[in-house]
């Protein structure tokens, strides 16, 4: 990649995200090498954001918008590695995994393409793979449209499952063997954006 590819992705990268130390920010962006800057651009034009959280920080000390509705996803008996607030158009991040990073970010472009709400939930296209789909990229894929979607885009982005994952690994070549249509969509999205 050339330095001034390199440069743009950075500053993009940077407009992203929100309270993040050099240490967060370098490694984000690391994970976000898979996506391409025009589909960054428009996380920024949707005014997303990434917030990671700091050490022994809370989800709902940092999400007004949890703390409103009233969701303590903190007092899950397995707390979330990460999640989209879909009000906030803000990812967080308790983990600065591949796998969470690049499924979370999936889930912001998901908002940005549907203006503000999960694109895959009106999307014909979207919705006609999902319940055409006989094999899914992941097992979580399969538990609903905005989780199909973001797993079939991280796969399309090669972020890698963490090493801990029991899952198959998701990747580019996976999604276009096991679902051909979703892999199509996926690509037209990278495309265009």
């Amino acid at each position: 990649m050339s330095s001034s590819i390199s440069s743009r992705r950075s500053d993009v990268v940077s407009m992203l995200l929100v309270e993040a130390s050099e240490s967060d920010h370098a490694t984000i962006a690391s994970q976000l090498g898979g996506y391409p800057i025009a589909l960054l651009k428009r996380l920024v034009a949707g005014n997303c954001r990434v917030r990671p959280l700091r050490a022994k920080e809370c989800y709902r000390d940092a999400s007004a918008g949890l703390r409103r509705l009233g969701v303590d996803v903190d007092a899950w008996p397995v707390a979330p590695a990460g999640l989209f607030v879909v009000e906030e158009r803000t990812v967080y991040l308790r983990s600065l995994s591949p796998m969470t990073i690049g499924h979370e970010v999936a889930h912001a472009i998901d908002c940005a393409l549907g203006d503000g709400v999960y694109r895959s939930g009106f999307d014909p296209k979207i919705r006609a793979a999902f319940a055409a789909a006989r094999a899914f990229v992941t097992p979580y894929a399969a538990s609903g449209l905005d989780e199909y979607f973001a797993e079939s885009v991280r796969a399309y982005a090669d972020v890698f499952n963490d090493d801990v994952s029991p899952w198959p690994r998701a990747t580019r070549e996976r999604l276009k063997a096991c679902d051909p249509a979703m892999h199509a969509i996926v690509a037209e999205i990278f495309a265009t954006a």
